[in-house]
């Protein structure tokens, strides 16, 4: 195939884009279209190369995997085995387990189910994983290992025409796809990672090559306005669009169908993409975009993401190391194009890429088997460390709205309710363990994570509102159920956090008319008329907050440790507790004054002596921020056995 600088070209202002938005580079917050680019641009290239050699006669779908092993896993090898001997020498055992699992399944190409099952493309903890952006790579080789064989079959029994319509009607139906399930309220996380919603875009590539509309003989104006048109849909959607858009849905067809009109244009010659810098630039674009999310997760890991000098000097890292992975690794593995052969000459043959990327996958999955080699630390680390994963075994499955528990009925038989949010979760074997000659059922959890248990109100993608009136319904209405019930929420993260904006409050007579805003009274309020709606029925215990750190206790300790293996426990002092919790304190205790709930207060048992332990005797207390691990549950058992004593 011909080489095409506009299409080298186009990905320098993927790239770029892509680079500028990770780097949270003010005003290209839709800079992540940059992937949608990259692949419609794939799609192109791929469907070119498979029909030109099948015109011929001389496709060959193992030669086919060939040249797409050597464009993507030397580099990418080089990446992973560089990051590992880096995270050797610094990564906790925790860190490098997940940088294990991580290396595993970006070197097998299926990391972005890894990722789809974990969490959210744009959620905060993404940038703590440093392969993340893997997630593109594993969808185009799943691309690649599919299309050449459908496209055989499909050919075979059907003919050239036929296949160019059914590769139609699939880019149809995985675009109808991709747009449902991009909505918030549906499955937006798979939609973003999983190849049967991204496959038509790369597949819009594929239908701009089968079916070109004759582009190269239109008249100069025509493609110059194409061309002029197609980037412009690309800037607006870098420029324009947000992490909060329902992405990729309709709105990714901007960047699809702007890239398309850039490569029907075929403006060789032009000034955008044919000039000296975006040609560089789309040359290295691969490595670069392999190099720059590391540096993007370095700053996070070494808290520097707030200053502008480190993020300038990370940006230009990022480019620094992708000119040299291209130069030292990219050009010296792939397939050369003719006249490279003697300025780039082969580094190494196919075999024993593989054979070293397979190795390096092997001991990911190793790494992650481990635990993430804990030897290399002090016992002290491990033992710190190994808290993240200290947590409750027995999650939760009754906050479903088919509700496999049967609340209705078990919570008669249970001795003890305990509702709530992810603290309630956190905190559930403590109550377990409090309960005299307990046995396994006696104590119902229903948690709704991320959801204050208070009637009336909602999230803003909807959330809550119907989970919380479900349970609380049902634990307030049967005036024969008068088994003790106990509330546990992350209390000051609604009260004051940064979710606070994402709530309101519905109309309990009228749910349909418009909600009003969050305020703390209005949480004053509902709080108070929950708790003292269930009290009508049963005893209601109220867990007052759990003590909270700014930093992730288990993971700040063992850093602490690794410097120095005597370094003393961590704690916050009473007052600080105090200070952050002083009105929601205020409000349970009106709670307790109107309609008598009992209060259970942590204070006692997690901060003795005017502090507020993080560990003990060099075991965190908690798993990460603010929830309780199952160690750290064993100093609140004492507290959750009032309520057998009372009762």
């Amino acid at each position: 195939m011909n080489f095409r600088s506009d299409i080298n070209g186009l990905r320098a202002f993927a790239v770029i884009a892509v680079v500028l938005f990770h780097f949270g580079v003010p005003g290209f917050k839709g800079g992540f279209i940059g992937v949608d680019v990259f692949f419609v641009i794939s799609g192109y290239l791929m469907t070119s190369i498979i029909f030109r050699r099948m015109e011929k006669g001389k496709f060959s779908v193992m030669e086919f995997y060939a040249d797409r092993a050597r464009r993507i896993i030397p580099a990418l090898a080089v990446l992973c085995f560089l990051l590992t001997v880096f995270g050797w020498l610094v990564f906790l055992p925790s860190e490098f387990r997940a940088f294990g699992k991580a290396g595993a399944s970006s070197l097998g190409f299926f990391s972005n189910i890894v990722y789809w099952r974990e969490a959210g493309y744009f959620d905060v903890r993404s940038h703590l994983k440093w392969l993340l952006h893997t997630w593109s790579l594993s969808v185009e080789w799943q691309f690649y290992l599919l299309y050449p064989l459908g496209i055989l079959l499909v050919r075979k029994l059907f003919g050239l025409r036929g296949t160019k319509i059914a590769l139609v009607g699939v880019a149809l139906v995985s675009f109808a796809v991709c747009a449902y399930l991009s909505d918030p309220t549906k499955w937006p996380t798979a939609a973003f990672f999983l190849l049967p919603t991204r496959a038509w875009e790369m597949l819009a590539g594929g239908l701009v090559c089968l079916f070109p509309m004759e582009a190269s003989r239109s008249s100069r104006p025509m493609r110059r306005t194409m061309e002029l048109v197609g980037l412009a849909m690309i800037v607006y959607g870098a420029l324009t669009f947000n992490e909060d858009d329902a992405w990729p849905g309709f709105l990714a067809l901007v960047p699809v169908l702007g890239t398309a009109l850039v490569i029907l244009a075929a403006r060789g010659k032009s000034v955008f993409t044919g000039n000296r810098p975006a040609q560089f630039i789309g040359t290295i674009s691969y490595s670069v975009y392999l190099w720059h999310w590391p540096f993007v997760v370095a700053l996070t890991y070494f808290d520097k993401d707030g200053s502008l000098p480190w993020r300038v000097a990370a940006i230009a890292g990022g480019f620094v190391m992708g000119y040299l992975s291209y130069a030292l690794v990219e050009s010296k593995t792939r397939k050369p194009a003719s006249g490279e052969a003697r300025m780039f000459p082969r580094l190494m043959t196919l075999r024993p890429m593989l054979v070293f990327t397979l190795l390096l996958a092997v001991g990911g999955g190793s790494i992650y088997a481990s635990q993430g080699v804990p030897g290399r630390f002090d016992r002290s680390v491990s033992i710190a460390d190994s808290e993240t994963y200290d947590t409750n075994p027995h999650t939760t499955k009754c906050h479903m709205m088919i509700d496999p528990c049967d609340v209705a009925a078990r919570q008669k038989s249970s001795r003890v309710v305990v509702i709530g949010d992810s603290h309630a979760e956190a905190i559930a074997e403590a109550v377990v363990e409090a309960v005299p000659n307990g046995h396994p059922g006696d104590v119902l959890l229903i948690t709704i994570e991320g959801c204050p248990t208070i009637y009336g109100i909602r999230r803003g993608n909807g959330d809550c509102f119907d989970q919380d009136r479900k349970y609380i319904e049902i634990l307030s209405r049967d005036q024969t159920a008068k088994t003790p019930v106990i509330i546990a929420n992350h209390w000051s993260q609604y009260w004051s956090g940064p979710t606070m904006d994402d709530f309101s409050f519905v109309n309990l007579d009228a749910p349909g008319q418009t909600r009003a805003p969050f305020t703390t009274e209005r949480y004053r309020e509902n709080l108070l008329s929950t708790v003292c709606r269930i009290s009508k029925i049963r005893p209601v215990y109220l867990v007052e907050p759990i003590p909270e750190f700014d930093f992730n206790v288990p993971l700040t300790l063992a850093r602490e440790k690794m410097r120095n293996p005597k370094a003393p426990d961590l704690s916050i002092p009473l007052n600080d507790y105090v200070a952050r919790n002083g009105a929601l304190l205020k409000a349970m205790d009106d709670a307790h004054d109107q309609c008598g709930i009992h209060l259970l207060d942590p204070r006692p048992y997690l901060c003795p002596d005017g502090k507020c332990m993080g560990s003990h005797e060099g075991r965190p207390l908690y798993s990460d921020y603010h929830h309780m691990s199952e160690y750290g549950n064993r100093f609140l058992v004492p507290m959750f056995r009032r309520v057998f004593e009372q009762g």
